[in-house]
């Protein structure tokens, strides 16, 4: 289930979108339909939502979504909390059934002592049509809407010499980490002082930004949009902007330093195809024609070139589908694109998702079935769906910080959280006694097995799941003797670990040292914050404390990169525990899978929601 950030922009008084006469479907007429997003085929999560009204004082996300799905069990596919703690909040559900569902669930369920009161909610209204309105009504020009070049959009530092560049994202992290120092303080990290002048911080040191060994052409994955530029062109490349911030032109690769050459030649070339095809590019306004995005995955030295095809089938027979995958391989075997060489062809619908449906359809139409890369001189299988780092020479540099970090001895047992395909464990293997990884896309397991196996490693275990159920299982299944001890090596999606997992390694006392990589360190704040305060009745166990911070460039030309912090556990004499909670509490959880071993586990959680990608996301097409 998805969550998001309430707009403020969502008109409480809009009319009821649900019916549409044939005028209104219209193609011409949807463009300036606010509403017209809900009128064609496809699921959306704004087409079913309430508003909850009279929300507790204190609540977090988390339980507002166990509240949602376990206890009530209403079959919701979005939460919208406008802020922390608000006194409502926003619910959208599946079909009208659903709805109505839970409008009689919630209406008078009480919740920590509020009674909790729920009504029908408008849709928000569609951005880019609200935006031309708004813009027509100031009396601005078309041409005045986009204001950004797809360069200026997606490389925002690309204009900015590479030295500068690093000096300004180490002041970011700067910033990020005050801020973890001063919410740190918030959370009573300094027991007993009762003055801001008397605080002395941790003993935080922070190394200087590792920089990226190659600060132009170095992504390995670039999903690039298929549609029109502002002559009417058809475009394979980046998005001016934001379909949100009202932009829905794309510019061609030409003036992109991110990808590979090879990659902007893939793009050109498959600009060819489509004006060949006949087919258009798929408009989000209308909801017509049929290219919607050209994903290239390029590896091994330029030497691996993988291609996923994603169209909308719109109509499409299955005769009409197999012919069109067909024209595919043939104009990259035999014609124009056989000059790059591509060593994989996939063909994916991507279609609004409807109720219940997990992902989009992906099918392999040519070649090999994945691509393969080298990191600290191991193989590693790619599949189109995994995550792998994105510039894989900067990959080798932040391995090696995580590996230097976490100071793996022979006696050392590493546990991979969120490991994807196991980069990141396997590099460490060779190093440690075991290395136990964990990851909820079965896909990403599968890689990470047979990347142990290609590499002969057989010190290394995966299982699929959730961390927040496997934690406490892989550390009681892990074969650690009383003199031993686990490095934990945490590298979740941008938003971070849920509270449970932060629970689950703050009471495995054997989880002596932990590593901690963020790709959006101001996001995991309140992880690091989490993992060092005071153990409180709801964080129990022994606190950890943060030693050494470094970045890794892993993104030149963007704001972005890669934080990485050491964590070692305090010494027990050390700790000051809340009244109500004793040290010797430490690892008495229940464990969520009740005791399964790791081929039950991975049996068992098959059916878990994907996680988020940590990599940056794909612009939206529109409201969803």
């Amino acid at each position: 289930m998805d969550t998001e950030d309430f707009s403020k922009d969502i008109d409480m008084d809009a009319e009821n979108p649900q019916s549409a006469t044939v005028e209104q479907l219209k193609p011409e007429n949807r463009e300036n339909d606010e509403f017209g997003y809900l009128k064609h085929d496809g699921f959306s999560s704004e087409a079913f939502k309430i508003e909850v009204k009279n929300l507790p004082k204190f609540y977090g996300y988390a339980e507002m979504k166990k509240l949602i799905t376990s206890t009530l069990t209403l079959n919701a596919s979005k939460i919208k909390i406008p802020r922390k703690n608000s006194s409502f909040a926003f619910v959208c559900l599946r079909s009208e059934e659903d709805r109505n569902q839970a409008l009689e669930v919630l209406n008078g369920y009480k919740w920590k002592g509020k009674a909790l009161k729920a009504v029908p909610a408008n849709p928000i209204k569609d951005p880019l049509i609200r935006k031309r309105k708004h813009e027509d009504v100031e009396g601005q020009v078309n041409e005045n809407r986009a204001k950004k070049t797809a360069a200026e959009s997606s490389e925002p530092l690309g204009n900015v010499p590479y030295e500068e560049q690093l000096v300004s994202k180490q002041q970011i992290i700067d910033e990020v980490l005050a801020q973890f120092k001063v919410d740190l303080r918030k959370a009573d990290y300094f027991q007993g002082k009762s003055k801001m002048s008397e605080y002395v911080d941790p003993a935080l040191k922070v190394l200087p930004i590792v920089p990226s060994p190659q600060s132009t052409g170095y992504r390995n994955k670039c999903e690039f949009s298929i549609g029109k530029d502002e002559a009417g062109e058809i475009q394979v490349g980046n998005r001016v902007g934001s379909y949100v911030s009202g932009t829905i032109y794309v510019e061609s690769t030409d003036g992109l330093k991110m990808p590979p050459q090879k990659m902007k030649d893939a793009a050109n070339l498959f600009k060819k195809f489509i004006v060949k095809s006949g087919l258009d590019s798929y408009s989000p306004v209308t909801c017509e024609g049929h290219y919607r995005q050209l994903t290239i995955r390029l590896h091994d030295d330029d030497k691996a070139m993988m291609l996923i095809i994603g169209i909308h089938p719109q109509k499409m027979t299955e005769s009409e589908k197999e012919k069109f995958q067909n024209d595919v391989v043939k104009f990259f075997t035999e014609e124009d694109g056989k000059s790059l060489d591509v060593t994989s062809l996939y063909y994916e619908e991507i279609e609004k998702r409807r109720s219940g449906q997990q992902g989009n359809i992906i099918k392999h139409i040519y070649g090999s079935t994945h691509v393969h890369d080298f990191i600290h001189g191991l193989k590693f299988r790619i599949s189109p769906s995994s995550f792998f780092q994105g510039n894989t020479k900067a990959a080798e540099k932040l391995y090696q910080e995580i590996i230097d970090l976490a100071a793996i001895t022979p006696t050392t047992t590493v546990l991979d959280v969120c490991c994807g395909t196991g980069t990141i464990g396997l590099c460490c293997s060779k190093y440690a006694k075991e290395v136990h990884g964990m990851e909820i896309i079965p896909q990403a397991i599968e890689d990470a097995k047979h990347n142990a196996q290609v590499n002969e490693i057989k010190n290394s275990h995966f299982a699929v799941g959730s961390a927040d159920d496997l934690i406490m299982l892989m550390v009681k299944n892990a074969n650690v003797k009383d003199d031993e001890s686990i490095v934990a090596i945490v590298d979740p999606p941008r938003a971070g670990l849920n509270t449970k997992s932060i629970q689950q390694l703050r009471n495995s006392k054997k989880i002596e040292r932990l590593v901690y990589v963020s790709c959006s360190p101001r996001q995991v704040i309140k992880n690091f914050v989490d993992l060092c305060k005071n153990s409180t009745k709801s964080m129990k166990g022994v606190p950890f404390e943060p030693k050494i911070a470094r970045a890794v460039d892993m993104f030149p030309n963007t704001n972005h990169c890669e934080l990485v912090v050491l964590f070692e556990r305090k010494k027990v004499e050390d700790v000051e525990v809340d009244g109500e909670v004793k040290v010797e509490e430490v690892a008495k959880v229940e464990v969520g899978n009740g005791g399964k071993n790791e081929e039950n586990v991975e049996e068992s959680t098959k059916t878990v929601e994907g996680a988020d990608e940590k990599e940056e996301p794909a612009q939206p097409d529109g409201p969803n």
